[in-house]
């Protein structure tokens, strides 16, 4: 386990940090002290941030907000198109690869 550890840009918090293989061998535990404790914890691959373990609450939260941001850009849109208009499952697809794009960044 290493120090607390921030990660500019992406995360305002500090979080413990585990190497994957650590992680892998304390799985219960770490979950256990996220659910029970609230706790965020950063899991690095060859010393890089790869994955985050928080509190279902907050995953929860996240695709909320997630939802609410993409139903504003749907009617942004509807309001004022800017191309041609498409089928719902394309634009949602549409916007699914922007989030990934977005967040690969």
């Amino acid at each position: 386990m290493s120090a607390p550890h921030t990660v500019a840009g992406v995360y305002s918090f500090s979080m413990e940090t585990y190497p994957l293989v650590e992680a892998r061998n304390q799985l219960g535990q770490l979950v256990g002290r996220v659910r029970h404790g609230q706790e965020h914890i950063l899991i690095t691959e060859y010393g890089k941030p790869a994955a985050a373990l928080i509190p279902i609450s907050e995953l929860e939260e996240l695709q909320r907000l997630r939802d609410e941001a993409d139903i504003a850009e749907a009617h942004a849109r509807e309001v004022a198109p800017s191309g041609p208009s498409m089928p719902h499952d394309e634009f949602m697809a549409q916007l699914e690869e922007e989030d990934r794009t977005g967040a690969a960044s």
